[in-house]
């Protein structure tokens, strides 16, 4: 939606984390598995979708380490990802707070005015919230999901066994970010799952 951004599917977007994620120092590249035909539902020839073009050595914790948001939360750790979380959730409060009154029953929420880092460090560690941020996927933009945040959408998409393609699934992604969709779960079956989803994970800014 920024007209600024040159948008190229081929490319996929920034790997805007990828300096966090390194920066911390308990992460190492490795050389993984390489791709089986049944990650593509055996498909071959003209039916086996195009791999995407770009390529990273995937990462790993290493030894002893463990490099999941909840760990760093619990070790009492404020990482530029909550940071990032704080500033989008109180955005999104500031945008919405002539249009809504707090009524009603809060069920236990406990719903501060202003969102804090160390306030989305606590509710992380305390279990009533999560941050789905894979160091696989840096290219995403940190979000976080639970009762003292704001409501999240998510959308499901797949792919069809009738007439599907890499840029109709991509584009779906896209269009159910456009509509507000916070994450995207992809329950795509039969052919090409694993090529489709990497052009999908590559060019997708959420969860």
């Amino acid at each position: 939606t920024d007209p600024a951004i040159d948008i190229d599917i081929h490319a996929g977007l920034p790997r805007l984390r990828d300096a966090w994620i390194r920066a911390r120092g308990d992460v190492e590249e490795y050389e993984g598995r390489e791709i089986k035909p049944e990650d593509n539902g055996n498909a071959a020839g003209s039916h086996l979708a195009r791999e995407f073009p770009v390529s990273h050595r995937p990462l790993r914790a290493c030894a002893g380490k463990a490099v999941t948001q909840l760990e760093y939360a619990r070790a009492g750790i404020v990482t530029p990802e909550m940071e990032f979380i704080a500033i989008r959730e109180n955005m999104g409060r500031a945008a919405m707070a002539e249009a809504a009154e707090r009524d009603g029953e809060a069920f236990g929420a406990e719903i501060p005015d202003f969102i804090t880092p160390e306030f989305v460090r606590e509710e992380v560690a305390r279990g009533r919230a999560i941050i789905p941020a894979n160091i696989n996927h840096p290219e995403l933009e940190p979000m976080i999901i639970g009762r003292n945040f704001l409501v999240k959408i998510n959308a499901n998409i797949g792919n069809s066994a009738v007439a599907s393609s890499i840029a109709e699934e991509v584009d779906k992604m896209v269009w159910s970010i456009r509509w507000g969709s916070d994450t995207v779960m992809d329950l795509s079956t039969g052919r090409n799952i694993h090529n489709t989803r990497e052009w999908i994970i590559r060019n997708s800014p959420v969860p």
